[in-house]
Order: structure tokens, then sequence, then C-alpha cells
């Protein structure tokens, strides 16, 4: 299977078994070799399984994210550093000056303008009742292939630290979603550089599109606790060139079929939502 047929395929997967049963079938789940620790560190369940205690709130840090991908494209599409002195101060200074919203304030759009800016980010369900799948996505910045190591698959690492305009800052509330996801908390991660970023950028990789699986890995070999790996074989993210991709939700009631042409794009499956937030909600 071609890497933009095998990405495509993971978008559609339904459930943990579907993913599992994809993977083995193209000879990635079972071969160590594939699979790298998720912030290349060994002891990261410790980090990651005590982030939010309830899965709504590890959805609302995923969002977060997406946001915070938006206002940092803006600032980078203007070839301005985000922690430089010539990036805005604030969120509000952000919202003035990348999307002339008066006083920062969202209430102070039409109803439009409103549509209009929530089109760059999107939340979807999808699959059973009980424990949906959900994915967020986000026209922001993006990540390169040669990116994403250090960037949406790592932690502790201070990528928003001395950036005054996001929310996000200690580079571990992404992770959160983890631990509700499914029996082997799985996850799938696509994500590609926002061209007019990427003409500022010498990386070799900043045209392709990059993705990967999260998952949890039991304990063995005397180990105490489960780790988290990402599919990286030879520690490589797997990548593929293509403009633009059918996820995105089409005309109702079909959940793929718009394309999506950058940005980040993360799917989490089986989630365990609870029972006070279960819905027969699809979108």
């Amino acid at each position: 299977m071609q890497l933009k047929e095998l990405c495509l395929e993971l978008v559609k997967c339904e459930s943990e078994d579907e993913v599992i049963d994809l993977l083995k079938k193209e000879k990635y789940w079972d071969n160590t070799d594939n699979w790298q620790l998720f912030g290349s560190d060994e002891n990261n369940y410790s980090i990651i399984g005590n982030q939010q205690s309830k899965p709504e709130a590890a959805i609302v840090e995923k969002i977060i994210n997406s946001v915070d991908a938006i206002l940092m494209g803006e600032c980078y599409r203007r070839n301005i550093r985000p922690d430089s002195d010539n990036a805005p101060k604030s969120i509000k200074d952000a919202l003035v000056e990348y999307f002339k919203i008066f006083e920062g304030k969202l209430t102070n759009l039409s109803a439009k303008e409103r549509s209009i800016l929530s089109d760059k980010i999107g939340l979807v369900a999808t699959g059973q009742k009980g424990n949906p799948n959900y994915s967020i996505f986000d026209k922001g910045e993006g990540q390169s292939p040669s990116r994403l190591h250090d960037t949406i698959l790592s932690i502790r690492k201070s990528n928003k630290l001395r950036i005054p305009f996001v929310q996000g800052k200690f580079n571990m509330g992404g992770t959160g979603v983890f631990r509700f996801c499914g029996e082997r908390n799985i996850q799938l991660v696509i994500s590609k550089r926002h061209p007019e970023i990427a003409e500022h950028e010498s990386d070799p990789m900043k045209d392709f599109w990059g993705f990967t699986i999260i998952r949890r890995d039991d304990p063995k070999d005397g180990a105490r606790s489960s780790n988290y790996k990402y599919l990286a074989p030879s520690n490589h993210i797997l990548f593929f060139n293509a403009d633009e991709l059918p996820i995105l939700p089409n005309d109702y009631p079909d959940p793929y079929g718009k394309a999506m042409q950058w940005g980040t794009y993360i799917k989490f499956f089986e989630y365990k939502i609870g029972p006070g937030l279960r819905t027969n909600i699809l979108f």
C-alpha cells in the first residue's frame, strides 16, 4: 500500500481494532523497530498519565492547541518569529492585529465573520455513541515530517514558553487525551506545514505531509509501567507528497471528502467521554 493510501485508510478507521489490523497487514504494528518512545522518554507514562483527570478537559486542551496553531501560523506567515519583539504581546493583540477583531473580542464579530473564522478549526465525532472517535483539525501553521518529533510528538520542550500570545505553555497538555482513548490509547496525527510559512524555511521536508500513530505499550522486560510510542520506522516519520487530502467533513452525512491543504489533523479512537456527555452526535 502506498503511504498516501495508508494515511487515508487510517483516517477512515472507526475503531482501534481496525487501526491495528491495518498496521499489522502493512507490517508496521509488530515490528518494535518501527516505534519510537514518545518524547524520547522511556518513563513518559508518569508524565502523560498525570495530565487532565476528566476526558472533556483533555479535549479542551487539544482545541486550545489548535487555537495556538492558528495564531502562530499567522505570525509565521508574516515571517515573524513568535518569540521575537515584533510578535504580538498578548492573545488580544494577536486577534486585533491578525484578524482585525475590535478589542480582540469575538462578540464584536458578525455571525458571518464568526462563521468564516470558525472554519479554521473543527471537532468531528464519528463511530459509536458509547465511545466515539473524535477528530480535531486546524488550518494553522502545520508541521513538516521532520518537525513533528520536536513539536506534537514531544513533551516538556519549551516550544511555547516564550511566546506571549498563546495559551499552551508547557508542551504537555495535548497528551491528556491519550489515557481516555480505547484500550491501547491509539491516536492518529497528520500534518503539513502551511505553504506561506514553508517558503521562508529551508527544511527539505517542508512540502510533505507527515503522519504517525501513537499507542500505549504494556510493561515488559521488568518495567513497572506502560509507555507511549509513535510510528516512525528507523526514526523517520512516514511522509508523502500531495497538494491536498480529502479528510475534512463533506456535505452531511459524509464525515470525509472535503479537501485539507495544510495544517494538523488528529483523530483519537474510542474515546471514553463518559456517560454524562454521550450523545448520538455525528460531526
